[in-house]
C-alpha cells in the first residue's frame, strides 16, 4: 500500500474461475489476442507482440501462477506492463476497467502467507464477497517465480520459533506460575478452551488442543476461503472474518499430525496470538476442522506427557496428560511466523 495514498488504482483480471488485482500504475496497455505471435522460448514465454518498434515478450499469467498449463495460446486478453523502459505482457481470460480501491479494503499478507508465497502477491484486498489477492506487478517479469513448486511442506524437523507468551495449564500450590494474557497482564481465573479435530485418519493416541480463552475469540462457519497458490501445504486460504483476511490453518498438518483439513461447512475457530499484530495485521489464525470444543476453568489436574511423540513437538508450547487424555497447547506465534522462521526448519 502507497503511504499517503487514501485509495489505489487498481484492475481487476480474471484467471480461469480466480480473480487478481494488478496495480494500474504499471499498465501500458490492453491489447486483443490477435496481436500475438505465437513462439514457445526457454524463458516461458508463449509468444510476443510488437509494440512501437519493439518485440515484447507475451507470458501466461495462470503459468506464472499455477506453473505451465497445457492451454491454448490464442485466447484472453493481453496486459502489456511497463517499469522505466522495460516492456512484457501477461495473458489473462478477462479484464475490467481499473477502479480506486479504499487503501481501509488493503491489508498486508499475514506473515504464514507473506511476500514469500511464491514471491507473486504483495496484499489482500477485502471485495464484497471475500479477498482478493493484489499481483506484485515486480515479481511478474521474465524468469521469476514458477508454479511448478507451489506448495510448502509443514516443518517436520525440531527446532522452532516460540511465542513470547507461554501457557501454564495448573498452578503449584507453592510457587504460583503467572500465566499472561496477549496484553501481558496477569490474569486470575484463567480458562482454557479445549477442543479436537476431524482427522482424515485417526491419530494413535486420541489427543485434543488448548489455547486460552483470551486467545480463543469464536467460532465460525460458512466464511469465504480464498487460496492462495505457493503458500504452504497445510494453509487452506484467507477467510474473511470481520473484514479482514484470516489464514486458515490445519494445525494437525503443522504439527505432523494426521491432516485435519478445511472442508466446506466445517467450523473454523478464531484465534490470536501476539506475533504480526498492529493496525493492519492483526496476528490472527483461524484453525479448521474443530470438534467437540470445551471450556475448562484453572487449575487442573496434569502432568507432563510421558513419552515421546512422533510429530514435531517443538511446535508445541507443552503436552500434557489429562484425564488419560493427550492436552496439545500449540505455538500459534510459531505457525503465525511460519515464513520468517522457515530457515529454523529442516524442510
Amino acid at each position: 500500500m502507497k503511504s499517503g495514498m487514501s485509495n489505489q488504482r487498481l484492475v481487476r483480471c480474471t484467471v480461469g474461475s480466480e480473480t487478481f488485482f494488478l496495480d494500474s500504475d504499471w499498465l501500458d496497455s490492453i491489447q486483443v489476442i490477435e496481436n500475438l505471435y505465437p513462439s514457445r522460448s526457454a524463458d516461458g514465454s508463449i509468444g510476443w507482440i510488437r509494440r512501437f518498434d519493439e518485440k515484447v515478450p507475451v507470458f501466461r499469467l495462470a503459468d506464472q501462477i499455477y506453473g505451465n498449463r497445457a492451454t491454448a495460446a490464442r485466447t484472453g486478453v493481453i496486459i502489456v506492463l511497463r517499469r522505466s523502459e522495460k516492456l512484457w505482457a501477461i495473458v489473462v481470460d478477462k479484464v475490467a476497467a481499473a477502479g480506486d480501491i479504499s487503501a481501509e479494503r488493503i491489508y498486508p499478507l499475514p506473515s504464514i502467507v507473506g511476500a514469500d508465497a511464491g514471491g507473486l502477491f504483495s496484499s489482500a484486498i477485502v471485495d464484497e464477497e471475500g479477498i482478493v489477492l493484489h499481483l506484485a506487478a515486480e515479481r511478474l517479469l521474465p524468469g521469476q517465480g514458477s508454479g511448478a513448486d507451489a506448495r510448502k511442506p509443514a516443518p517436520v524437523a525440531s527446532g522452532g520459533v516460540f511465542s513470547r507468551v507461554r501457557a501454564s495449564i495448573a498452578r503449584s500450590a507453592n510457587v504460583p506460575v503467572p500465566v499472561q494474557s496477549i496484553s501481558g497482564e496477569p490474569v486470575a481465573g484463567l480458562q482454557l478452551i479445549t477442543f479436537s479435530l476431524m482427522h482424515e485418519d485417526a491419530p494413535a493416541q486420541p489427543v485434543r488442543f488448548a489455547v486460552t480463552a483470551s486467545q480463543a475469540l469464536e467460532i465460525a462457519s460458512g466464511l469465504p476461503i480464498t487460496q492462495v497458490p505457493h503458500a504452504p501445504a497445510f494453509l487452506a486460504g484467507l477467510a474473511k472474518w470481520r473484514s479482514m483476511p484470516v489464514p486458515v490453518v490445519d494445525l494437525a498438518s503443522w504439527l505432523g499430525l494426521p491432516p485435519a483439513p478445511f472442508t466446506l461447512g466445517s467450523r473454523l475457530l478464531i484465534c490470536r496470538g501476539t506475533t504480526g499484530r498492529s493496525q493492519r495485521d492483526a496476528g490472527l489464525l483461524a484453525v479448521s476442522g474443530v470438534d467437540d470444543i470445551r471450556k475448562l476453568d484453572l487449575p487442573i489436574e496434569y502432568k507432563p506427557w510421558p513419552e515421546k511423540v512422533k510429530w514435531n513437538s517443538s511446535l508445541a508450547l507443552g503436552i500434557y496428560r489429562t484425564e488419560r487424555t493427550m492436552l496439545v497447547v500449540p505455538d500459534l506465534d510459531a505457525v503465525l511466523s511460519f515464513q520468517s522462521a522457515t530457515p529454523a526448519y529442516a524442510m
